[in-house]
């Protein structure tokens, strides 16, 4: 049977003739009067299924003859409203209701009783099917009469338990419905009892043996003491103490509802199998009624809780503050589920620890110190889920993870103080409920309802429950986002303000309420600003709430700057805070201070508090670098200005319109005596009638082009005209069309630029003679030191050639000589001898200086090698790169530049000794004579100049010649180095 949705409409009273009628006729007249009264319709037939076929059996009004019961039939068939012209036919369960002429509205407000239709019209046929059986006709007869069709649920099982104890002329009755299945059989809730002295708690429970006879296979128990003393059964009933007793299961649409217990402790009592018959039927009745009753509760409980629900989302959307949307958030939560408290858990920035936003009915101290892990617990585990969690019992199923009433199993306390509490048994609640609150940015957090009972709630009130969840958190994204856009605009009205008063002053008071402002906007209690000269050291110090930091608390805070802002713990922060942020001031990669505010509270600042901490920074740093930049704009215009008046060239600038709207001084004094007053003139006049084109055309050209116009013109009308040569450029500014631009010219006075130029052409020739006449100098430089140098070859080969070879005879013929001589005369002749011996050696030595005959025979290693030998100075010659042989103008050079330097070594450096290095490369030769002497500084060397000593004078004057270059290298106490690079 398909039975259509709920509608919106309001269930109307279920009419109780109809559960009362004995027979299908008197059924089909009661329901058909009824549902035409109710929708309002000309007719209304009322269909049932007999024997296989759909007959009509009752009727209510007129035009029926339109209906032929096809469309009945199809409705049937559908299991949904079918209507068809003015026909519209409403099936329930085995019949059909047809209507003509019906209100729509009135067919829709019938469709939530035709569950309960169906089950009346089956327990009429039925009652039909059992008619004539008796005392069991007349009992079930007798309980509907009673019942008189109520939708009561405490009354139908009352009367149940009333009528079976009547039935069967037993003493006692009671009616239990299950609230719990399982392995181990079933438990009841609430009993309904007729006899008893007292009431029942607790429920009652039924063993898998009996579950299985009642319900399964759908039999009723007898129970009588002495047949059957010592039985399980009997066990089972001992509390009860009955002498005879029946029990029948009650079940409806194949499914379990509860049980029927009828007995009597009147002694010698019995139940009989008729007795089991009758309790059986009455049972059977009995599930009808109940069912119907507990169908009717339903409906009416879901359109309730519809309504609830609709209100409780009216409630919620009616505020958009957050505060006010949890306040009535846990109001409609313990009113529409019954919940003694009920909190609201938001789920921390870290992403894993939850806190207790708002709660109803929870004490202070739970409130305050339970922080719960996600995924700990009901409310963490319904966070981490993002589903609903819930404990029947919570402190039962945190003992026993595995007990049957726990939902989700093994959940224990969600923080440390709730597992506290459930270790020594003080937890004030049993049933506990998570719903997640899920919003579009994510899990906002939890809302928790708390029973100190078992949980009440069944499957509809739970899913009820997500319902509302759901509820509340669109009403919470909804209040968040409105509470985003006021922050935005406090933020946004924080940075005008802030931008605003520190872009109309700077002072320290002007800072001071920036700080204020910003410090404020954070929701902090205490900071300051401090600004960096250029230096790179604090400047400015500018606090709220704060005395002014030392400069060892400034310069700590400095340290711990980075690119943007930063949260500081109590280590890092100012004395007496908790936590602190800081922020630099950037323009750039330039840092122009920073931003700092803090708190005595230890939580770290959030995301949002460090992003609107960097809009603030970036809103001052802007302002603070528009206004020195404004201040350098200043000071540069000053000073293009002073180099504008101080300027020797002609600077002017014109208007648009081609009007002088300055002249420099140096302009005034030039053109002033010829033209008068500049300032107000057309540009253009400055020419005379010949240039004026010329003008007018570099005018156009500066206006067209960015690389400006230029011309030659003359000024004023004399003998002797002024000729200026001229630039002019164009100058746009803001809010100017582009084809008219300002222009600014600058002119030079051709005549002033003449005479320079002679000057240079005069200076240019005199130059020009001095470098003639000092190549010719170099060239005779040259040329003597040619000479020189064969002047010493040729007296050093007479030496070695003439005179060395006469000494060298004379020697010989003495000591020829001294050999025929005896005595004092021999000993004459040998002092002769030798001193012929050293004078030889003196001319030898004195012609290797003149010219050393192994340079022109072996090369300039082997020279170099021999002078090395020679000096006084301990030197030795190092040699890199490839050897050759140089031009002998080089190598004598070289050889002549090592011998002076040697010299210079061995009379005046005072060293330990000394090195030639000799290195050859592809362009020549460089040397390089070092000493480890007491070196000279740049002074001493003029003074020894000055007082003759051009050594190095000498040298630098023969390395020039040869067209190489001169280091000299020389530091006090360290030595000296001479470099000399060389061609060849």
């Amino acid at each position: 049977m398909t039975v259509a949705p709920p509608s919106s409409h309001p269930l109307p009273a279920f009419p109780p003739s109809l559960s009362a009628a004995l027979d299908v006729q008197t059924y089909g007249a009661a329901l058909a009067e009824y549902a035409c009264r109710t929708v309002r319709a000309h007719g209304v037939r009322v269909w049932a299924v007999s024997g296989g076929s759909l007959v009509p059996v009752a009727e209510e009004g007129r035009g029926l003859a339109l209906s032929d019961g096809t469309l009945a039939a199809r409705a049937l068939a559908a299991g949904v409203v079918l209507e068809e012209g003015m026909l519209a036919c409403l099936p329930f369960g085995a019949g059909v209701l047809e209507f003509v002429g019906a209100d729509p509205a009135g067919v829709e407000s019938l469709l939530g009783l035709t569950p309960l239709l169906a089950l009346a019209l089956e327990g009429v046929q039925a009652r039909e099917a059992r008619r004539g059986r008796g005392r069991v006709a007349e009992t079930v007869e007798g309980l509907v009469r009673s019942l008189g069709g109520s939708l009561d649920l405490p009354e139908v099982l009352t009367v149940t338990a009333r009528s079976a104890a009547l039935a069967l002329g037993f003493g006692r009755a009671f009616v239990g419905l299950f609230s719990e299945f399982g392995e181990a059989g079933a438990r009841t809730g609430e009993i309904f009892t007729h006899g008893f002295e007292g009431e029942f708690s607790g429920g009652i429970g039924v063993g898998p043996v009996s579950f299985e006879r009642l319900v399964q296979r759908g039999e009723a128990i007898r129970f009588e003491r002495g047949r059957d003393a010592g039985t399980p059964l009997a066990a089972g009933l001992a509390e009860l103490n009955p002498v005879a007793a029946v029990i029948a299961p009650l079940t409806a649409r194949g499914r379990p509802l509860g049980l029927l217990y009828v007995d009597s402790r009147t002694p010698g009592a019995s139940a009989s199998e008729d007795d089991a018959r009758l309790v059986l039927a009455l049972a059977e009745q009995a599930s009808l009624a109940i069912d119907n009753a507990r169908l009717y509760g339903i409906e009416t409980r879901k359109r309730e809780a519809a309504e609830a629900l609709r209100e409780a989302g009216a409630a919620l959307a009616g505020s958009l503050h957050l505060a006010d949307t949890l306040a009535q958030l846990l109001e409609r939560a313990v009113t529409l589920f019954r919940a003694d408290a009920a909190g609201v858990s938001e789920l921390l920035p870290d992403g894993r620890t939850l806190i207790i936003r708002n709660a109803v009915g929870l004490p202070s101290e739970y409130v305050l110190r339970v922080r719960a892990k996600v995924g700990a617990g009901v409310t963490g585990g319904a966070v981490e889920r993002r589903a609903m969690v819930a404990a029947r019992d919570l402190p039962r199923d945190h003992a026993d993870p595995q007990s049957e009433g726990a939902i989700t199993g093994g959940l224990g306390g969600g923080s440390r103080y709730t597992r506290q509490l459930l270790a020594q048994g003080a937890y004030p609640f049993r049933g506990v409920v998570g719903l997640p609150l899920q919003t579009g940015a994510g899990i906002f957090g939890a809302l928790t309802l708390y029973f100190r009972e078992p949980l009440p709630l069944d499957a509809d009130d739970l899913a009820l429950a997500e319902v509302f969840a759901a509820q509340a958190s669109l009403a919470i994204a909804n209040a968040r986002l409105y509470e985003e856009e006021l922050r935005r605009e406090r933020e946004a009205a924080v940075l005008l303000n802030v931008g605003r008063l520190l872009a109309e002053d700077q002072s320290d008071a002007a800072l001071t309420e920036a700080v204020r402002l910003s410090v404020l906007a954070m929701n902090a209690t205490r900071g300051l600003i401090a600004l960096t000269s250029e230096a790179g050291s604090i400047s400015r110090c500018a606090a709220f709430n704060l005395h002014s930091p030392n400069d060892a608390d400034l310069a700590g805070l400095t340290a711990q700057l980075g690119r943007g802002p930063r949260p500081l713990t109590r280590k890092y922060a100012l004395p007496v805070a908790g936590s602190a942020l800081i922020v630099p001031l950037r323009s750039g990669d330039d840092v122009l201070g920073f931003l700092y505010a803090d708190d005595p509270g230890t939580d770290p600042p959030s995301d949002r508090v460090l992003q609107l901490a960097r809009s603030v920074a970036d809103q001052i740093a802007l302002t603070l670098t528009r206004e020195r930049l404004l201040s350098a704009l200043a000071r540069e215009e000053a000073r293009y200005r002073q180099l504008a008046e101080g300027a020797h060239d002609l600077i002017l600038s014109a208007d648009e319109g081609g009007v002088i709207t300055y002249a420099n001084p140096a302009s005034t004094a030039l053109l002033g005596p010829l033209l008068g007053p500049l300032t107000g003139q057309p540009l253009l006049m400055l020419a005379t009638p010949a240039t004026r084109p010329a003008l007018h055309a570099a005018l156009d050209a500066a206006r067209v082009r960015a690389v400006g116009g230029r011309a030659e013109i003359e000024v004023g009308g004399t003998d002797h005209p002024i000729r200026l040569e001229v630039r002019l450029s164009a100058v746009r500014t803001p809010g100017q069309p582009a084809a008219a631009p300002s222009v600014l010219m600058v002119a030079r006075d051709l005549s002033e630029l003449q005479t320079l130029a002679d000057e240079i052409t005069r200076r240019g020739q005199a130059l020009e003679a001095a470098t003639s006449r000092q190549s010719e100098l170099r060239t005779y430089l040259t040329l003597f030191t040619q000479a020189q140098e064969e002047e010493r070859r040729r007296i050093s080969r007479e030496l070695h050639d003439d005179t060395a070879q006469v000494l060298t005879a004379t020697t010989r013929r003495v000591a020829r000589l001294a050999r025929d001589l005896t005595g004092e005369q021999r000993a004459r002749a040998d002092d002769i001898r030798a001193d012929l011996d050293n004078a030889i050696e003196s001319v030898r030595r004195f012609a290797r200086n003149l010219r050393p005959s192994v340079l022109d025979d072996l090369g300039l290693l082997p020279a170099l090698e021999w002078l090395a030998t020679q000096a006084v100075t301990d030197t030795r010659l190092e040699v890199a790169g490839q050897d050759r042989r140089l031009p002998p103008t080089i190598e004598l050079t070289v050889f002549r530049l090592a011998q002076e330097a040697l010299n210079n070594v061995d009379k005046h450096a005072r060293a330990l000794s000394a090195a030639i290095r000799v290195q050859y490369t592809p362009e020549g030769v460089r040397v390089a004579i070092t000493d480890d002497g007491q070196g000279f500084t740049p002074d001493q060397a003029q003074a020894r100049a000055q007082a003759g000593h051009l050594g190095l004078i000498g040298l630098r004057e023969r390395v020039a010649l040869a067209g190489g270059e001169l280091d000299v290298e020389s530091v006090p106490g360290q030595g000296t180095t001479l470099v000399f690079t060389l061609p060849g």
